[in-house]
């Protein structure tokens, strides 16, 4: 979808009738030139053109009441209100994939008090080009909105139709639970979580079907206990849960101290200060081997479990496809052969033969035909899988892991465990010119505590594990229990494919988002290194794909605080993040953007212009301020800019007029 054109009808600063082409032509695509520039001064509506297409697509959706009033309130142009005029309207107009296109018509009236007295949408469509517009009443808000949320997802509209100086919102509100929302609801994996909401209860209710169609006692006594074990299972996952969180603070605390301690230990003590830098090494070593266990565990764990099973799978599908190919090479061999059979049997035969003599005839000439044709009357094998083409590639593809890197890993782990915990002996053992015996308490009492703790969560795990078995086996009676008649048994069908689809559905909601979310660090950290020239003040900067959050280290790798960065360096990121957001995200839409350019210096700006917006989507607005305006900007823009307007504000009318030829126009800085 693109924006083809935006039309204005006296509404706010625009007086009279005046619209704006955003359409690229074949030779701009054809020259990368993708980029449609709007400028003007501060006031003269460039934030305004932005508001419209978002109310155009939105309306009041997140909007509060307060603001819905005060936008409303000066809407319509001042000037043709004090001429008698009583409406205002925006079209936006969109060039859809399907070659449609349509026009969204947004209209407000007021009274002679300027009150609003009405809202009014309207749709209207064009087939092709060459055909009328069909217009479309809205009567139904919510069909509109699921309509637009199917062009353009109301919750990922802030990644593509933004204030370039806002944005860096996006890291100092980030939260890992937030960020993970969002990539659900860019990528559309929102639907997938739906589905598994869905299955769930479609799960339950076949169970209860299942319960009804058996002998009703034994089935109350198999429901109650699998009611008491659903129970007892919540209770300990919530233990486990809580535990887990305990064990984190203790673990943070941990650190703390300890960092305290070999601080105090490096500032008095050139041996220990030696030690502790090991020790930090080390902890950095196992941390990343840690990380390495548990991503190639993920990635690897279930090829390795069901490796014998893809290759069994392989080699079936093989014999398979071999059969496939023999029935098509017997089919178009006979195909002639039919042809000439069927004009032979259908002339008049004197005297006439029987249909058995008919059939008989053709059977044994069709054995003749394919033995001249080398080809075998009869195609054994059945055929078992009814796959696509892209599906038996997909299956074919499927990789064969080896368990053996797993065993390499785990044992490197275990020698950097062992490593790291004779190492606090030697800085515990180490002479000491301070007094660290209340941190060593600490760290005695926080480790003990820790063991504890994890000793817990093992207990509740070895209780768990059984009663989940237990929950399986009894959800399995239930099933078993059901009557042998037809209706049970399509039931007990349903309840196992139901059953094969929610776990299938939840492992690959998992695997997408972890997908995903490696996809945005990836593209995140390559966006950055073609957007900053250097990092003076931080070394690195990288996307946390663990708990979706944007981190910042200097150059000895410790962390610091992204809120202390430039303005300049917080968009720089926000936009390398939203780049990494939308090359992740399954929408190809247009981006429209207010001030991109006002807190960069002329190389980021550059560097934006040329790696980022060039390259962001196929379309993209940008509303552009006069302070953003240079000779190299000017220059850059002439080449990659498809139209340039400028939004000249007339003081003595207080109207807004919309001129092309915006570098003809503007003063260069």
């Amino acid at each position: 979808m693109r924006f083809k054109k935006i039309a204005f009808e006296n509404y706010k600063t625009y007086y009279g009738n005046q619209e704006i082409d955003l359409s690229l032509s074949n030779d701009d695509q054809e020259h990368g030139r993708n980029i449609i520039l709007l400028g003007g001064l501060n006031g003269a509506g460039k934030t305004t053109i932005l508001k419209a297409i978002r109310y155009a697509l939105f309306g009041k959706r997140g909007i509060t009441k307060e603001e819905q009033e005060r936008l409303v309130a000066n809407t319509i142009n001042n000037t043709y209100f004090e001429e008698g005029g009583r409406d205002c309207s925006v079209s936006l107009s969109l060039q859809m994939d399907s070659g449609e296109e349509w026009r969204l018509k947004v209209k407000w009236r007021f009274d002679s008090r300027k009150k609003n007295t009405g809202e009014y949408r309207e749709i209207f469509v064009k087939k092709s080009p060459a055909s009328l517009e069909k217009k479309l009443n809205v009567t139904d808000l919510a069909s509109f909105n699921y309509f637009i949320d199917r062009i353009i997802p109301y919750n990922a509209a802030p990644f593509f139709i933004f204030d370039g100086e806002e944005i860096k919102e996006l890291i100092t509100k980030q939260s890992s639970a937030e960020m993970k929302r969002a990539i659900h609801q860019i990528t559309g994996l929102d639907s997938y979580k739906l589905l598994v909401s869905n299955l769930n209860t479609l799960e339950s209710q076949l169970y209860k079907k299942l319960s009804s169609a058996t002998n009703q006692d034994t089935v109350n006594q198999k429901q109650k206990e699998l009611q008491s074990l659903e129970k007892d299972i919540l209770k300990y996952e919530k233990y486990i849960k809580k535990t887990k969180k305990e064990l984190q603070e203790v673990d943070e605390s941990l650190a703390k101290v300890t960092d305290e301690r070999n601080q105090k230990i490096s500032s008095n003590s050139k041996s220990r200060e030696t030690l502790v830098k090991k020790q930090a090494e080390l902890a950095t070593k196992l941390k990343l081997k840690k990380e390495e266990f548990e991503t190639v565990y993920k990635d690897n764990i279930l090829y390795i479990i069901l490796s014998d099973e893809i290759k069994s799978l392989k080699s079936s599908l093989k014999k398979e496809n071999d059969v496939k190919n023999k029935k098509i090479m017997r089919e178009n061999a006979l195909e002639p052969y039919n042809t000439f059979i069927n004009n032979l049997l259908g002339k008049d035969i004197d005297p006439p033969l029987t249909k058995e003599q008919l059939n008989q005839i053709k059977k044994i000439g069709e054995s003749v035909w394919l033995k001249e044709d080398n080809q075998s009357s009869e195609v054994k094998a059945p055929e078992i899988h009814d796959l696509s083409t892209r599906d038996q590639s997909i299956l074919n593809s499927l990789p064969i892991k080896d368990r053996h890197l797993l065993y390499k890993i785990k044992e490197d782990l275990s020698k950097l465990i062992e490593k790291h915990q004779l190492m606090e002996q030697e800085i515990l053992s180490a002479p000491e010119s301070v007094n660290i015996e209340k941190e060593s308490k600490q760290i005695a009492y926080l480790q003990e505590k820790r063991g504890v703790l994890n000793d817990n969560i093992r207990k509740a795990f070895k209780k768990l594990t059984p009663m989940k078995e237990q929950l399986t086996n009894v959800r399995n009676q239930l099933t078993r229990l059901t009557s042998s008649d037809v209706s049970s048994e399509e039931l007990t069908k349903k309840l196992e494919y139901t059953t094969y689809t929610k776990e299938f559905a939840e492992e690959f909601l998992n695997e997408a988002t972890q997908l995903k979310a490696t996809m945005i660090r990836d593209e995140f950290e390559a966006m950055l290194k073609k957007l900053f020239r250097k990092t003076d003040e931080f070394d690195d900067v990288v996307f946390d794909i663990n708990n979706y959050s944007i981190r910042l280290y200097n150059e000895l790798g410790q962390e610091i605080s992204i809120l202390d960065r430039s303005a300049g360096e917080m968009q720089m990121i926000s936009s390398a993040l939203i780049w990494a957001l939308i090359k992740a995200s399954d929408l190809d839409l247009p981006m429209v953007i207010d001030t991109p350019l006002g807190r960069l210096d002329s190389v980021h700006r550059n560097n934006l212009i040329e790696n980022y917006y060039k390259e962001l989507s196929d379309q993209v607005i940008i509303l552009s301020t006069d302070t953003e305006i240079t000779k190299e900007y000017v220059d850059m823009m002439k080449n990659h800019s498809a139209k340039q307007y400028l939004l000249d504000y007339n003081e003595e009318h207080k109207y807004t007029l919309i001129r092309d030829g915006y570098f003809d126009i503007v003063e260069v800085n």
